[in-house]
Parts: structure tokens; sequence; C-alpha cells
């Protein structure tokens, strides 16, 4: 037998709805098979099979039964809650209202196997925080160096290594279906440096912009190459940066909490010389 929804409602509506045997848990209506009201806020049925053992279609406004009608059992589901028993979640309507079927003689009916059906179909706040994710724009972010990553790198040197601009920020996003709403937010919180060597860097931000007036051991995000990049193909070995994004997602409905982190990467090639030192003799 599958668990019962309950609500933390008053003690009448919490005896109607005590008929809500089947859970949402499996085959939930949609928005094509569910109820609604009307215009006129009345309730309609839109359906494609009728209440269970009725052997007919159930057609919404006076098609039908004449004996049976929709009844509005909750109004708003973010003030009178509907729980799965199984995960203790609070369930959620396109609209916030939830309808029953009522017909003279048998009282509520199942309709599509459920006494108690979500108007305009069941809505999923986190998974409408992962579509919302899915629709982010986020760019890779562009790469820079000093020396400059368009010149030449040079051994022993100390690069310095940042992310161009106001690219390190909060990324957002909202989906919606009906009244419920969720909103994402991917925040960059770190940066795996490869650098082309065999090496990796890992800093706990964008890294800091060199400046003429700038220390040249005050980068908090560096790497001094040891080798050059003569014998690698082309000459050259290949930078990439890979930012580490943590999501987090709100909802209006009573949810929230995290997504799985997301990537963005960027990769260059750059030249990495070295140095020659030119010596002097004195003569007497």
């Amino acid at each position: 037998m599958r668990p019962r929804l309950l609500t933390a409602v008053g003690a009448s509506l919490l005896a109607a709805l005590t008929f809500a045997s089947p859970a949402f848990a499996d085959d939930r209506p949609n928005g094509t098979g569910g109820a609604y009201i009307d215009g006129g806020g009345d309730p309609t049925a839109i359906a494609t099979q009728g209440p269970s053992g009725s052997g007919s279609d159930q057609g919404g406004g006076g098609d039908g039964d004449p004996s049976c009608h929709w009844n509005v059992v909750i109004e708003d589901d973010f003030a009178f809650h509907i729980y799965d028993v199984d995960t203790l979640q609070s369930q959620h309507s396109a609209t916030g209202r939830w309808l029953e079927y009522w017909c003279e003689g048998p009282g509520p009916v199942a309709f599509n196997g459920h006494y108690v059906i979500p108007e305009g179909g069941m809505v999923d706040p986190r998974g409408l925080a992962q579509d919302a994710l899915a629709s982010v724009q986020i760019a890779p972010p562009a790469i820079r160096t000093s020396p400059s990553e368009d010149g030449r790198l040079y051994v022993h040197v100390p690069t310095w290594l940042w992310l161009e601009g106001d690219w390190w920020r909060g990324y957002t996003a909202t989906a919606t279906a009906g009244r419920v709403w969720s909103t994402v937010t991917a925040q960059p919180v770190s940066v795996s440096w490869t650098l082309g060597d065999g090496n990796r860097v890992v800093c706990a931000g964008p890294g800091k912009a060199w400046t003429p007036a700038a220390d040249e051991a005050g980068s908090d995000c560096a790497h001094t190459y040891r080798t050059s990049s003569a014998g690698s193909d082309g000459g050259t070995f290949e930078m990439s940066a890979t930012v580490r994004l943590e999501v987090t997602w709100t909802s209006n409905a009573p949810f929230g909490g995290t997504l799985p982190a997301i990537t963005r990467t960027s990769t260059i090639d750059v030249e990495v010389g070295e140095i020659q030192a030119i010596g002097t003799r004195g003569g007497s």
C-alpha cells in the first residue's frame, strides 16, 4: 500500500484528506491530466480518465455525472501544507490549490488514482532549481599573467596569475512553474591552474592584477617556471585555469540547499623562455 499524504491543517479538512491514500510519488497527475479552477473561480476537470471505477472519460464544466463535482480542499498550500509521509517534504501544486472529486453517495472518489489532486500539476522546487542552473550563462574566464601572456614568460621569474575584470562574482538564475519559483546562485570559490610544465597551483581567489607599483612578491597566486617551453610541441606550454563554483538554491516553497558544484575552464598557450646572462671581464 502506498503511503498517505498528510496535511497540517484543521480537523475538518484533515478528516476529508484521510481519504488521500495514494501518495504522489508514483504516477503523479500532470498539467494535462489534472484538475483546475476556471476563470470564475469554480473547480473544473480536464483529464483523459475519469474517477476510478467510472469506466468513462470525465470532462470539465457540465460534462460527466451531474451528481459529481470538484471541491477545493486547500486554497493555499503555502499556508496549509500537504506532506509526503515517506519524505516529510511538503508538496506544492502549480497554483497552490488542491482539489477532490466529490460524488453524492460515496463522497470523495479517486481521480486518476488519487483522491487529492494538485491543481495544474505537482511542482518540484529542486527540479526547478536544476532547470535554473542549466540556464545560467557563465562564460569562461579570461586568463591574465605578468609577464604578459601575449609575450614571453621567463624561467626563474615569478609569473603572476589572475582572472580578468569582474568575472569573479555570483551568477544567479530563476525558474518558475505556476506560482512556485526557485533561484540558484553559482559562486566562484577556487581556481586550479595547470601550468603546462607538470605543475599545478590552486588559488583561493581570482588572483591580483599586476601594476607597475606592485611589490614583486605581492601576488597571492603565482608560479615560477624552472624549465623553458622550447622543447615542447609548438614551443609553448598549455596553461589552463579551472574555476570551481559552488551552487546554492532557494525557493518561495520551503525548500533550499545545495546542488553539485560546476566548473568553467579557460586555456591558453604560453611561451616560456630563458634569460641569457651576459658577463664581462675587466682587464688590467
